[in-house]
């Protein structure tokens, strides 16, 4: 049986690295294992799985050696300047018997652009410059001719006119010189305009040029990191080595797609992420993972810091900031100054074949949740929004009607939920469809896996409700008090085919003072609920064709010489 071995180094020096490559095995021939140093082999790894956090990610690419015993120097090169010099992780298992001898991150720079390429653009700008130079000045005689032309329209109006009082021109002299200016002008404009397009097309073209010039020039110098690992092989075979380094400018977000069933007792909940990135390099058929983790935090919390209580000492003036150190402190500020999920159709699947999604597994880490995507993915590095389904719930729920009508004259269908799944949702944006139509959009809050959460699908035109402030006054009250009173309506109508139950919410004014009184004045319907901050909810059950109206006042008292704000 084949030894395999596998030995982890961790380091946190140097630089990183991160690159896409193919995994073909290097073969390090016999004469390159030698006494005289360790021989050096250049790994064509390839990126094979990718996880990614709220805020970066982490690669793992692979490459395949095959090695005689002897020293070595493994370099992974052409890998992003991104790369966190102290993330990098190199590891190593297969039939080869191998030691990790040590890990060294370098910077390098990429290959210069062939001086020849260079000048070849160079001078094929120039020459399109001296094209645009030699249209200019054809332009430049077309104009002298136009005003030749000019001066003899002008000659020969003034000859006409003397000519004429005295018999001539004769007709055939006539048609002779408006031919000739005639077919003068419009030669010049038209090859005044051929001139033109030529010109537009060559400075199109030297643009170009100038772009492809700079971009060269650009990528001369253009920055990488290389990854070298030190290898002592005692025993011939094949050697895996996994190298995994943390990357920013990666992230994932989640998005969902809540529809709600016909009979409005469930709600299918489509649970997508939206991955973008700017690493670099582009990631090809890799194994994509979702994690919850927020490396961001940090892994402890934070410390508490002596709370001081001393007596307040004024601070002395501080001297007025002289000009140049003005100007630095703006240039500081100038410097540090620095979600579109599309929509599915809504149409509705075919009833007797509805599609499933291919959805992710799903792993309950210590602290976190990862979610594993199925098959491979390409994510390139352009920033922007690639979305995969991480999963599908179909969640009971209850249905009420909820109106704030002091805000909206519109009834909103509410839902309660609980979160049936073995994972979290995460704050995201929720797209809410009431069968195949869209109802709009709102922002989901973090669920823990069995907590209840409120989702709203929309409003509905079949239910109605109105408030309307019946009067109001003030009057001079006993004991040097004024009292101020409202009194409101609210009217809620069913026209619905079915029974409903419907949440009204409204508010009282919270006293901002102890002589401040504020009191819920002779309501016809005693709300279901009132909370410490003013809220009021009645649960009205009305029937189809029903119309119910709660009435209530407000009263405000505080003393007779104050004056009261709010109001």
């Amino acid at each position: 049986m084949k030894s395999r071995t596998m030995m982890r180094l961790i380091i946190g020096f140097g630089t990183v690295a991160s690159v896409t490559f193919s995994a073909l095995p290097a073969i390090v021939s016999p004469a390159l294992a030698t006494n005289e140093g360790p021989s050096r082999i250049q790994a064509a790894p390839r990126i094979t799985a990718v996880t990614v956090y709220p805020d970066r990610a982490m690669t793992t690419r692979n490459a395949t050696l095959t090695l005689k015993p002897g020293s070595y120097v493994v370099s992974f090169e052409g890998l992003p300047v991104l790369i966190q010099d102290d993330s990098v992780r190199v590891t190593g298992i297969g039939s080869a018997a191998a030691t990790i001898l040590g890990v060294e991150v370098k910077r390098s720079f990429a290959e210069q652009v062939p001086e020849k390429r260079a000048m070849e653009l160079e001078q094929e700008i120039r020459e399109m410059e001296r094209k645009v130079s030699g249209i200019d000045a054809k332009k430049a005689a077309l104009a002298a001719q136009k005003n030749f032309i000019d001066s003899i329209k002008v000659a020969w109006g003034d000859r006409i006119s003397k000519e004429l009082a005295v018999g001539k021109p004769t007709a055939a002299e006539l048609n002779e010189a408006l031919a000739f200016v005639g077919t003068g002008v419009n030669r010049v404009e038209d090859q005044s305009g051929d001139l033109d397009e030529e010109k537009r097309q060559l400075n199109e073209r030297i643009d170009k040029l100038r772009r492809e010039r700079e971009e060269a020039i650009g990528s001369r110098r253009k920055e990488t990191k290389t990854v070298e690992v030190g290898l002592e092989v005692t025993k011939e075979g094949k050697l895996g080595l996994d190298l995994t380094s943390i990357t920013p400018q990666a992230s994932w977000e989640p998005s969902y797609d809540a529809r709600l069933a016909p009979d409005g007792k469930s709600a299918e909940l489509v649970f997508r992420a939206l991955v973008r990135q700017q690493t670099g390099e582009d990631w090809h058929d890799v194994s994509l993972s979702l994690s919850t983790a927020r490396p961001a935090l940090g892994g402890a919390p934070p410390e508490l810091s002596p709370w001081l209580v001393s007596f307040y000492r004024p601070s002395p003036p501080m001297p007025a900031p002289r000009a140049y150190e003005v100007g630095q402190g703006l240039m500081a500020a100038k410097v540090a100054a620095k979600r579109d999920p599309s929509l599915d159709s809504g149409g509705a699947a075919p009833a007797e074949a509805p599609a499933q999604y291919l959805t992710a597994q799903v792993a309950e880490e210590q602290n976190s949740v990862s979610f594993q995507v199925p098959r491979p993915v390409d994510i390139p590095a352009d920033g922007t929004r690639h979305g995969n389904v991480v999963a599908t719930e179909n969640l009971p729920l209850t249905l009420e009607f909820l109106a704030v009508p002091k805000l909206s004259p519109s009834v909103f269908l509410r839902s309660e939920i609980v979160n049936r799944a073995p994972y979290p949702l995460l704050p995201g944006r929720v797209n809410i469809f009431t069968g195949g139509n869209y109802a709009g959009n709102s922002q989901l809050k973090k669920v823990a896996s069995g907590e209840k959460f409120d989702l709203f699908f929309g409003t509905d035109d079949q239910v109605t409700v109105k408030r309307e402030e019946i009067k109001s006054h003030k009057e001079a009250g006993l004991f040097g008090k004024n009292r101020m009173a409202y009194r409101y309506r609210i009217e809620v109508q069913n026209f619905r085919k079915e029974p409903q139950t419907i949440t009204v919410r409204d508010q009282l004014p919270m006293a901002g003072d102890d002589e401040i009184k504020v009191t819920l004045d002779e309501p016809s319907i005693q709300p279901a609920e009132q909370k410490p901050d003013g809220t009021l909810s009645w649960k009205l059950p009305v029937l189809p064709g029903e119309k119910k109206t709660i009435t209530f006042g407000i009263l405000v008292e505080y003393p007779k010489d104050r004056v009261v704000t709010g109001l």
